[in-house]
């Protein structure tokens, strides 16, 4: 009876603990929706590289920026996305050209998130990204 009522309280226990496990926090802003690293994960990922300044080559893997903006609902966006980092830094592109981009990707990098932009301007490669603007 002991051995029962020991497995019960367990169960409880580790219930509760579940039941109170933080829930996975917001890690992107895309115009009025929020994206978890999971949920962006989702998407499928695929790598683009970007040559620095110094002609330094690096791979990154992420998520394709126009499916993004899709899902969040830019599909028909006439105006610009802005690209906002943690610092408030921010970089603007105009939506038909990000739409339109094959190879830009946001990727993941660490526990942040940053743009990749191929063949554009380094303005635009974007650390700590944590919201994308429709306008």
């Amino acid at each position: 009876m002991k051995k029962i009522q020991l497995s019960i309280i367990t169960l409880v226990i580790l219930a509760l603990l579940a039941a109170c496990a933080p829930a996975a926090e917001p890690v992107l802003s895309v115009g009025t929706k929020s994206y978890t690293r999971a949920e962006l994960e989702a998407f499928g990922t695929t790598s683009a590289d970007y040559t620095n300044k110094d002609g330094e080559t690096t791979t990154y893997e992420g998520v394709l920026l126009s499916a993004l903006l899709a899902d969040a609902g830019a599909a028909d966006a006439g105006g610009e996305v802005v690209f906002v980092a943690t610092d408030g830094y921010e970089a603007t592109l105009p939506a038909k050209e990000a739409l339109a981009c094959a190879d830009c990707i946001v990727a993941f990098d660490s526990e942040s998130l940053l743009t990749v932009m191929p063949e554009m301007s380094s303005k635009l490669q974007v650390k700590d990204l944590v919201e994308i603007k429709l306008d």
